[in-house]
């Protein structure tokens, strides 16, 4: 009971630093989206006081940056996207080692922060407006995952969503091959994260860099079962439809007619 009471004194001492904080960011993103400024710049660190910041809280970071989420999923629901994105920089801060936040808070500005700009009703804000506010949105869910995976190199995860970030959101297929190949050379990486390294060369129309890699990826071992998490037999597939499209010689095909 004297843990929590100490934290909640702690987080009622933060309140106070907050306001002013969050209408600062709040002032600089106004500033962002009427063109006099060159893109968000959050500064979170000077800001705050990093130091400062992080001696106070002390051993109490992981409980003050679970409350921080909490306040964030409120101003997910109110649909209040400069402050999710004020309260996913404090939570990755607070907790820079856990993935959730940088996974989670990318999600919401990349997703669903940009969809909304997109899609929610502003009485003369033009198709332009809202998508340039848009791209915004992605870029700081994008700049957000980059952060993660400087601060947790050796994690897969953070690799897989930034490949879905340029997939799914930025239809850049050739960089989200990149990530994924980049996943795959991880500790404890999925064998989805090669297959779909593939893929997104396929769908970037990167036929000859395809087919170069799904060779390397079935020359990689000796053995290729027919069932089993790595699945061979769709990746025999590829091969052969890339053999056909590509015309490789029969002489130089891994799968002859």
């Amino acid at each position: 009971m004297k843990g929590m009471a100490a934290a909640l004194l702690l987080l009622a001492a933060w309140g106070g630093v907050k306001l002013p904080w969050e209408t600062r960011l709040a002032a600089r993103r106004a500033e962002i989206m009427h063109g006099q400024g060159q893109g968000f710049s959050f500064q979170l660190r000077d800001s705050l006081g990093q130091g400062l910041t992080l001696a106070a809280l002390g051993g109490f970071r992981g409980v003050a940056a679970n409350f921080v989420w909490i306040s964030l999923t409120i101003a997910w629901e109110e649909q209040q996207w400069t402050r999710v994105r004020t309260l996913a920089e404090f939570a990755v801060l607070l907790q820079p080692r856990v993935l959730f936040f940088w996974e989670n808070g990318a999600w919401h500005l990349a997703w669903n922060a940009s969809v909304a700009a997109m899609n929610y009703p502003r009485p003369g804000a033009s198709a332009a407006q809202k998508e340039r506010e848009a791209r915004q949105w992605i870029e700081a869910g994008r700049v957000m995952l980059e952060r993660g995976i400087q601060a947790n190199p050796e994690k897969h995860q953070l690799y897989m969503r930034m490949a879905e970030l340029h997939q799914q959101r930025l239809q850049d297929h050739a960089t989200a091959a990149r990530y994924y190949m980049l996943a795959a050379q991880r500790p404890g990486a999925t064998p989805l994260a090669e297959r779909f390294a593939g893929y997104a060369l396929e769908r970037a129309g990167l036929k000859q860099e395809a087919y170069d890699y799904w060779l390397r990826l079935w020359r990689s071992t000796g053995q290729h079962p027919e069932t089993g998490p790595r699945q061979w037999p769709k990746i025999r597939e590829h091969i052969r439809k890339l053999e056909a499209e590509l015309n490789i010689p029969d002489d130089k095909r891994l799968f002859p007619r």
